[in-house]
């Protein structure tokens, strides 16, 4: 019995001893690695992240984010690594020694410009992922299909990243292992512990030089456009200013109206952009009706300088980021010229209600595949002819979403309406004949009756809720119709109360305003049920236009 025991024993000991001696050896020495500093780009508009690197190697680069815009200049997400190569087909672990983060990695970055193997999500998926790392990953070959030692961010590192102050030094010693064995990395497999592969690791000295995030400014201005090109701000632009700068293209390319239209904080020195990385704007000129614009008709200005450069420069010395900016709070300022008015009025093209005609693009060239990133900002500026024109806008611009609790105070929006025309005889003064306003947005019918619907997030709940237009008319009295988001349930608004306000001194034309409501009871009984009729409990939300139109008979607008 006792001999029996003792064998027993002996034999689960040499087991275990066999068993580490084939599992893989801890790297004793760094592969690759290096230095490297970065500039964090926080997009405070879309909530959307870029590290911008001031050298290629160590990788340590990219966006959290597909741009929306420019989508062709995007060929890598965010990620860091060597340029160490894995081998094909191999399960592969990479993770950080002692993170701080709660997901670092998320896979193994590719790239998808060749269509390969990349997937749309710009990385090969890990099949665990923990604070440490990402495990389990499938490689593939090449740096297109993921065959790199590169770690794909995940969401946390872009998070703890930005809470790191600029100046702040940090040592990441990652570590990525392959092998061809199978392991199960949700029960604790991992493949350092498999009998063949490669275990390696690598050092990144990575700085914050700096931080910069772009401010939303909510803001909307009207710009009306002459014939000629001239433009007049309208009352409510005060983020918009006349211009007219000194050198640069023809004469009606250096003066126009300069718009704030993104504002930035930048916390650290201009110094910390390297060469490689310009600010300028793109134009989605089909939105335009496919205008020709030239280099000088619209400008861009950063507040560093006096200079006012070409919009479109993506490589240009003028166009550098740190000849562009200044540290602290500032805006991007875009000088739309009368050339570019012209040519506006030319091709009878709008920016009304159109959000990513006019976006700002960074382009790193020293990361020529993950250096790009594009944002629109929700400055709005609608252009508008001011020889019979039309517009809408919130009375207030930062109640531009409104929230409401069934059975409690109705949600009401506040709008102003501005026709434009130049002085006649008749007894409209210029006036349109007619003007219409109707409530754009999805609807849904309830007995017969026409609702807007405003559904849950995960459209589970689809809710229908009244809406009416009510103004002012000429004798004081308020007049409002029933619309629910029906597109053809039109309100004639042309008894309206309009103030008017001349053009200039001359009185050549007026522009003629009054006030218009779009409210949304939040008592009738309909709303107490969805569309199947079920009560319900929770959050909804609907998005939707006023569209207002102006008729002048008889009139054709000058060319």
């Amino acid at each position: 019995m006792i001999n029996y025991r003792t064998l027993f024993l002996g034999a689960l000991s040499a087991f275990s001893i066999h068993h580490a001696a084939h599992a893989l050896n801890p790297p004793t020495s760094f592969t690759g690695g290096g230095t490297n500093s970065f500039i964090f780009f926080e997009n405070n508009i879309d909530q959307e992240y870029l590290i911008s690197a001031e050298h290629l190697n160590p990788r340590f680069t990219g966006a959290n984010v597909w741009t929306r815009y420019g989508r062709d200049q995007q060929d890598s997400l965010g990620y860091m690594g060597t340029d160490t190569t894995l081998r094909n087909r191999n399960n592969v672990d990479m993770w950080l020694e002692n993170s701080s983060m709660l997901t670092p990695f998320q896979g193994i970055r590719c790239r998808i410009r060749n269509n390969g193997a990349c997937p749309a999500t710009g990385f090969l998926p890990a099949e665990f992922i923990d604070q440490f790392g990402a495990y389990k990953i499938r490689s593939a070959s090449g740096d297109f299909d993921g065959g790199y030692a590169r770690a794909s961010f995940g969401p946390d590192a872009y998070e703890y990243l930005k809470e790191l102050a600029p100046g702040d030094v940090h040592q990441f010693i990652m570590h990525y292992c392959e092998t061809t064995e199978d392991y199960n990395p949700s029960a604790g497999g991992r493949c350092k512990d498999a009998t063949t592969g490669r275990w390696r690791k690598t050092q990144l000295n990575i700085t914050k030089d700096a931080h910069i995030k772009f401010i939303d400014t909510r803001a909307f201005s009207e710009i009306w456009v002459a014939t000629d090109g001239t433009p007049s701000i309208a009352q409510n632009s005060e983020l918009c200013r006349d211009l007219v700068v000194p050198r640069g293209g023809t004469a009606d390319q250096r003066e126009g109206i300069a718009c704030k239209m993104v504002q930035y904080d930048l916390n650290g020195p201009t110094s910390a952009f390297n060469n490689s990385t310009h600010l300028y704007m793109a134009v989605d000129q089909a939105a335009l009706n496919n205008m020709a614009i030239a280099a000088y008709d619209l400008r861009i200005n950063a507040g560093g300088n006096d200079d006012w450069v070409r919009y479109d420069a993506d490589t240009r010395v003028e166009n550098l980021m740190n000849r562009m900016l200044q540290s602290g709070r500032h805006y991007i300022e875009v000088l739309f010229t009368k050339s570019f008015f012209k040519k506006m009025l030319a091709a009878e093209a709008s920016t009304s209600g159109r959000r990513g005609v006019f976006t700002f693009a960074v382009n790193n060239t020293a990361t020529p595949q993950s250096g790009y990133y594009q944002f629109a900002t929700n400055m709005d500026i609608d252009i508008i002819p001011r020889e019979y024109g039309i517009s809408i806008r919130h009375q207030n611009q930062n109640e531009r979403v409104k929230t409401g609790k069934i059975g409690e105070e109705d949600i009401t929006f506040n709008y102003v309406v501005t026709q434009s025309a130049p002085k006649t005889t008749g007894a409209n003064g210029g006036r349109a004949d007619v003007v219409k306003a109707r409530v754009l947005g999805e609807s849904t019918t309830v007995r017969g009756n026409s609702y807007c619907l405003f559904k849950s997030k995960d459209e589970v709940l689809q809710v229908p809720i009244p809406a009416y237009l009510s103004y002012t008319n000429s004798a004081g009295q308020k007049i409002e119709q029933y619309s629910g988001c029906n597109a053809s349930a039109t309100l004639d608004l042309t008894d309206a109360n309009w103030n008017a306000v001349p053009w200039d001194q001359q009185q050549s034309g007026f522009f003629h305003s009054t006030n218009l409501d779009l409210r949304f009871p939040m008592n009738d009984r309909v709303s107490l049920f969805t569309i199947d009729g079920i009560d319900w409990l929770g959050s909804v939300r609907a998005e939707g236009d006023v569209e207002v139109e102006a008729t002048w008979i008889g009139v054709t607008r000058p060319k």
